[in-house]
């Protein structure tokens, strides 16, 4: 597991491969750099062969090998952390286990599905409660399980997508009620509902791949359709979907930030702020490293992990 790498170490054993850059050496020679992941965590590599090199310059994204090198510690780093030196590549074979490349997040997972099952349960409004047990049954909630969240920046990990919606249904509720004066039914239908593209966006596969639909329509405008679609067959009043809808589409907050539409309703700046606050805190359960500062690329600044 990389977890347990240490200098010195000789490796040969199955990881995710994500390239980042390849290109020239100052000798004239060429260099791949990336990332080596399994769900134990993930540490830079560098390979300088260049018919290795000329392999991963073909890949689409994400993918697994077998991979031998050695463990040295990484000279362009400041930390003395780990760098992989990789020295060959093979493709996987059946027998090979790869469980371990799948990540997965400290969380319970039956007691998320059956948080999820109660807040549908708290609905009373009839049309989105019936939106709800329509959208979360059968294939769907097989998938919505299971998927992740995001393909690396929050959440991204099997049942990632299950454990956030769930969680920012809490957040989104509890403000609610603190705030008083608040459409709860559609603030929970809203917070379960706002990333359900992302069953179309990102695929379960290893390395959490995008799909070519989800690169096209991306995950707010797939949520927005999904949720259109259930709702014309359901017959939902229009004016209850066009509220949900547009928690949906303005989750992001602002349209600098990816939302075709900005908040503009008491239950939807509710919604967002919980995606936000539950998207930030995440960030704190993905400390990978002995230094207790780490600086995270979603928030572009150093994060205390420990308390001082």
């Amino acid at each position: 597991m990389i977890n347990d790498f240490k200098a010195g170490l000789k490796i040969c054993q199955a990881v995710l491969v994500r390239v980042q850059k390849i290109g020239n050496s100052s000798n004239g020679g060429v260099f791949a750099r990336g990332l080596l992941e399994d769900n134990s965590g993930r540490v830079p590599f560098i390979c300088f062969e260049a018919g290795l090199v000329d392999k991963l310059r073909d890949l689409e994204g994400p993918t697994a090998f077998m991979v031998a090198g050695s463990v040295d510690i990484n000279k362009f780093a400041s930390d003395m952390s780990l760098q992989v030196i990789v020295q060959k590549i093979d493709n996987l074979l059946p027998q090979d286990d790869i469980r371990h490349l799948l990540p997965r997040g400290d969380f319970n997972e039956e007691e998320y599905k059956r948080k999820l099952s109660n807040y549908i349960k708290a609905v009373r409004t009839p049309g989105l409660r019936a939106l709800l047990e329509n959208i979360f049954s059968g294939a769907t909630y097989e998938h919505f399980v299971v998927n992740p969240a995001g393909m690396r920046l929050h959440h991204a990990y099997i049942g990632g997508l299950l454990q956030h919606s769930v969680d920012v249904a809490g957040i989104a509720l509890a403000l609610a009620e603190q705030i008083g004066d608040m459409d709860k039914d559609l603030v929970i239908a809203g917070a379960l509902l706002h990333d359900i593209g992302k069953l179309k966006e990102i695929s379960s596969n290893i390395g959490f791949p995008y799909t070519n639909e989800g690169r096209l329509l991306g995950h707010i405008s797939m949520s927005v359709l999904m949720v259109q679609e259930v709702a014309a067959k359901l017959k939902i009043p229009a004016v209850r979907v066009e509220q949900l809808q547009h928690i949906i589409l303005s989750h992001h907050g602002e349209n600098e930030k990816g939302s075709p539409v900005a908040c503009a309703t008491k239950e939807a700046f509710i919604v967002h702020y919980a995606d936000e606050i539950d998207s930030i805190m995440n960030q704190f359960n993905t400390h990978e490293g002995k230094n207790p500062w780490e600086f995270n690329k979603m928030l572009q600044r150093f994060l205390l992990h420990e308390r001082l």
